[in-house]
């Protein structure tokens, strides 16, 4: 079979439905895709401040970019440490062609490639099949531990705060004793959702385990963490859910932990810390906040 060679964009038989698209095909967040169709130049590295931020610390802050040009799309090296190499040759300018992979550290291969809208959609609920939890739409265990890492490293290199906020429902078993796994399935569900509905854009909201949650917070101090989960605490609080004509109530306890002036060693100790208070506040009554910026109890 003859192989086709598309030389310019007008070759390309999209029938005015495809776009192109990046989709990374080994390394962290696998499935992950970034749609370059509306902008004539993408960056691509390890710096958030990249149009595409891949979470590989082993990769350049600014590693590659693709250009749109009228004969196809052009892929640039920028001058980076591990290089650029596409279909495991080496550039430093090159065209690529839907199909092409490129690879940019041991772990990361990123692949070019046009899709149609049902494509599109397959691909990212594939992805999300792999890193949300299916019962409350929260990013998983998994997920998180991927994300934890890099945000700690990025917190460390930048010299800029990052907190994490673990939360535990309170009395949990309780509510599965008394109303059945169904009734607590809703209640995570319900619970997901207001703090979905709570934080920011940027901030990562993840299930770490049964009905005990987490959430990641960029470029924030401890009090303004603190004030975020107070928020939601007495938000949690009030809250009234209903199932199988019955009115559940719930509270949460918060353990808050920050990332400042390098006082972890590694994202691991972090964890732990949150862990730490967030126990503290179940063992000072539940439904309540602890932090190292609070006075201790």
């Amino acid at each position: 079979m003859d192989e086709t060679i598309i030389a310019n964009l007008d070759d390309i038989d999209t029938g005015d439905e495809t776009e192109p698209y990046l989709i990374i095909v080994a390394g962290n967040h696998l499935g992950k895709l970034f749609n370059i169709a509306d902008r004539d130049e993408v960056v691509a590295g390890r710096s958030p401040e990249c149009d595409i931020w891949i979470e590989d610390s082993t990769i350049s802050r600014k590693h590659f970019l693709i250009r749109k040009e009228e004969k196809g799309y052009i892929i640039q090296d920028l001058k980076s440490t591990n290089g650029t190499f596409v279909n495991t040759k080496r550039v430093e300018t090159e065209q690529i062609r839907p199909g092409d992979k490129i690879q940019i550290s041991k772990e990361t291969i990123i692949q070019f490639d046009f899709f149609d809208e049902n494509r599109k959609i397959s691909e990212q609920r594939r992805y999300e099949m792999g890193v949300k939890d299916p019962v409350t739409n929260a990013y998983n265990k998994s997920f998180f531990l991927q994300r934890i890492s890099d945000e700690f490293s990025f917190s460390v290199r930048q010299n800029i705060p990052m907190s994490i906020l673990m939360l535990d429902i309170d009395f949990f078993k309780m509510i599965n004793d008394t109303h059945g796994h169904l009734a607590g399935d809703k209640v995570l569900q319900h619970i997901s959702s207001v703090i979905q509905g709570m934080i920011r854009s940027d901030d990562v909201f993840c299930r770490y385990g049964g009905e005990e949650f987490v959430i990641i917070m960029r470029n924030t101090g401890c009090q303004a963490a603190v004030n975020l989960a107070e928020r939601i605490r007495r938000k949690i609080e009030a809250e009234q859910i209903l199932y199988d004509d019955k009115i559940i109530k719930v509270t949460v306890s918060i353990g808050v932990s920050t990332v400042q002036d390098n006082n972890f060693r590694d994202y691991v100790s972090l964890i732990k810390e949150a862990d730490r208070y967030l126990y503290q506040s179940k063992g000072g009554g539940r439904n309540r906040v602890s932090a190292v910026c609070l006075p201790q109890i």
